[in-house]
């Protein structure tokens, strides 16, 4: 009797340390896991903002811009509309070109109105109308953030901006050298922790450039 107690005792106190690994176990994988997609998240907004541009061959007396460089600050998620080089054409016959709109912003979890979701749509070619009226793909970027903020480098002032925009008739005709990402997140404890990358952008003066049609 003694020794069966003395196995039940010792067994109970193996498998509370077991059950207790596995809980840090878990933890720990949400974390990295969670680490990866904020990561990941921030290294495609960051390369896609790089390859940013502003065309000079805009139509006179349109109100509607085919390019733009248009970032909005709020109070806790900021959004940002650019036109960049780098759309992929899937099809060879689509009626797409290598020039799109692309759009990060902020909206409720579908499936949990309380959590809010990073999203990015990608319009399949560059329009003068409503970009929200431009065919295009959205898709989830990084679910469940609670803050997103965008930070401009003005080169010409030798200062941060909150907020950027091409697309008006007294906008700035020029684009910043630096893009600071600034995503916040919550970690396995529930207590926020914040992400930074920095994009460094290339074409910063309006390019003659007109999109192909096709």
């Amino acid at each position: 009797m003694l020794a069966l107690a003395l196995m039940a005792f010792v067994t109970s106190l193996l498998w509370g340390t077991i059950a207790q690994t596995a809980r840090v176990k878990k933890r720990v994988e949400q974390a990295q896991d969670r680490t990866h997609t904020v990561r990941v998240a921030l290294m495609r907004m960051s390369r896609e903002i790089e390859m940013a541009f502003v065309s000079a061959s805009e139509a006179v007396g349109t109100q509607e811009r085919r390019t733009m460089f248009s970032g909005t600050s709020h109070n806790d998620f900021d959004e940002l509309r650019f036109s960049w080089f780098g759309h992929q054409r899937l099809r060879a016959d689509a009626a797409e070109g290598d020039t799109a709109l692309v759009h990060y912003f902020t909206g409720p979890d579908p499936d949990d109105s309380t959590l809010t979701n990073l999203m990015r749509r990608e319009t399949r070619r560059l329009e003068s109308k409503d970009p929200k009226l431009i065919p295009g793909e959205t898709y989830l970027l990084c679910p469940a953030i609670s803050r997103l903020k965008f930070a401009y480098y003005d080169y010409k002032q030798k200062d941060w901006r909150e907020d950027w925009d091409t697309t008006t008739a007294d906008g700035l005709q020029y684009l910043p050298t630096q893009v600071r990402i600034s995503l916040t997140v919550f970690d396995e404890r529930g207590v926020p922790i914040t992400f930074t990358s920095i994009a460094r952008l290339h074409a910063l003066e309006r390019v003659d450039y007109r999109p192909n049609r096709s």
